[in-house]
């Protein structure tokens, strides 16, 4: 090894003493390294530097030199240079998110590194054909890979940490007491008008539960003139809000890190990813999956379990519904009304179900096929191409599934896929509220509804046996209206209603404590 200057020994005292270099990051992005037998610190003052290698992963060598060669001695090294003179500015590349500042991408990369879905030797090995020279996996995820649509979560990852999470005993403990923060004057509930029905059906839920709670809250949309910018920003499924046309003016930075973020998404899906970026970015996020939140809380964000007990009412249909075909195919008893309040025997419809098709779902409706024709049945199984929107020919779907639901013996839930998952807004929203008895897959653990009491499970394969039983057995009806009175206690609980109004007084408080 060459012996070192007078120069190298100042670089190395001054780069130890700022505790900035990473050497984990070091050694892991140049192997080589490892082979030389020279302490990580002083091969990149000597050597590193001059083979464009990184000192960590949002510091750029070569960049810096650019900017400051000029000023920079024959001897001294950039890193070292950087640290002595110019220690709050940043050097790295931004990637896909130009728009937004060095400082404020650094807080997401941070929040990144500690993100316990991601796995950084997986999104590599996954992109073979990504050159990773000069930048580290988890920067160029968070810089190019969500925006480029690649997979960037680890599948393993991801099962790992959601199966250690049903592992926990999960209660639902009602908050006692308000806590003594301040509130904002206006909050805006933001939803894309181009984007899917469910997201504008789920965005109207939380306008009414920030209402009944207290607040002072509006529906928003990307149309919103930036005028009329509430206090808090609330958006619903940042993966198709900022996605869609029309937002450029509602991803500004300082309107970001003072928002929350609804996902509304399964973390195994790109639409999960594709949103995380401003997940990553916001001051915190509310979920319907209760098992997202501690990785989130893991890496610094204010976090809130979106869980309101749904009202029960009466589905009202437009008159212009009436004239739908799916509609008029319904069975006349059906199309005289809806009630959640009808019991389990007087209703009309067996069974229905509504949801996107899959390779799944397909195999479990061809198998069945045969059993199903035996009932009167309502499906709606659609092909995925493009969102939903409530206006137009799909109007009507944000609110036929609650009334057909009203008039339906039994809800199913069928997985998309292998993934099992609450779906909330299926199995509460669309289900227990409309006093259908949801007979679904094993699902993720819920603090409130609990299966064999709010809802049933079944492997898809035996579904047909416990549908039998439920219809034509003198136990199963008993207990089919043992479920649906279940549901109805629990939804109607007025100290329950009344804790989960507190509960979000004091999540919205204690975001708005911190960006006031």
């Amino acid at each position: 090894m060459a012996s070192l200057t007078s120069w190298n020994k100042k670089d190395i005292k001054t780069i130890i003493d700022s505790e900035q270099f990473d050497v984990d990051y070091y050694l892991s992005s140049y192997p080589d390294v490892k082979n030389a037998g020279i302490n990580p610190i002083i091969h990149y003052v000597v050597y590193g530097c001059k083979e464009h290698k990184q000192p960590n992963d949002t510091f750029n060598t070569d960049i810096y030199l650019n900017l400051f060669g000029s000023v920079i001695q024959p001897e001294e090294n950039p890193f070292a240079h950087y640290i002595r003179n110019n220690e709050n500015i940043y050097f790295f590349e931004k990637g896909l998110l130009q728009e937004y500042s060095h400082e404020f991408l650094t807080k997401c990369l941070n929040r990144f590194k500690g993100y316990a879905l991601f796995d950084p030797d997986y999104y590599q090995d996954s992109n073979k054909k990504v050159s990773f020279t000069g930048i580290s996996a988890t920067r160029h995820a968070l810089l190019y890979g969500i925006g480029e649509g690649r997979e960037v979560l680890s599948p393993p990852r991801i099962a790992q940490y959601l199966g250690n999470e049903c592992k926990k005993e999960l209660s639902y403990k009602p908050t006692k007491q308000k806590k003594a923060f301040s509130a904002p004057k206006s909050i805006g509930v933001f939803y894309h008008s181009d984007g899917n029905s469910f997201i504008q059906e789920l965005a109207e839920l939380l306008h009414a539960y920030l209402t009944d709670s207290g607040f002072t809250a509006t529906l928003m949309t990307e149309q919103t003139p930036l005028s009329q910018k509430p206090d808090l920003c609330i958006f619903c499924a940042p993966h198709e809000f900022f996605f869609l046309a029309g937002t450029e003016e509602w991803r500004r930075e300082n309107i970001i890190e003072q928002s929350i973020m609804f996902n509304t998404e399964q973390p195994q899906t790109l639409w999960f990813t594709r949103g995380l970026i401003y997940i990553l970015m916001a001051a915190g996020v509310m979920d319907l999956c209760h098992q997202n939140l501690q990785a989130f809380t893991d890496i610094g964000l204010n976090t809130f379990h979106f869980d309101p007990l749904v009202k029960i009412e009466k589905t009202r249909l437009k008159q212009a519904d009436k004239n739908h075909p799916f509609f008029r195919v319904l069975p006349e008893a059906a199309q005289s009304g809806s009630s959640p309040l009808k019991n389990f025997s007087n209703r009309s419809i067996d069974i229905s179900f509504f949801g996107n098709t899959s390779l799944k779902r397909e195999k479990f409706f061809s198998r069945n096929a045969g059993f199903l024709s035996d009932y009167e049945c309502f499906l709606y199984y659609r092909k995925i191409d493009g969102p939903l929107p409530s206006s137009g020919a799909y109007d009507i779907l944000s609110r036929l599934p609650r009334y057909v639901a009203e008039n339906s013996k039994i809800l199913l839930n069928i997985h998309r896929d292998d993934n099992c998952f609450f779906e909330w807004h299926r199995i509460v929203r669309q289900g227990m509220a409309s006093g259908a008895v949801v007979v679904t897959e094993e699902c993720f653990p819920h603090p409130l509804y609990k299966n064999g009491e709010h809802y049933l499970t079944e492997s898809p394969r035996h579904m047909p046996n416990l549908i039998e039983w439920l219809f034509h057995t003198e136990d199963g009806v008993q207990e089919a209206a043992r479920i649906q009175r279940n549901c109805f206690t629990i939804l109607t609980n007025k100290t329950l209603l009344k804790a989960k109004h507190l509960d979000l007084q004091n999540y919205i408080s204690s975001v708005w404590s911190t960006v006031q």
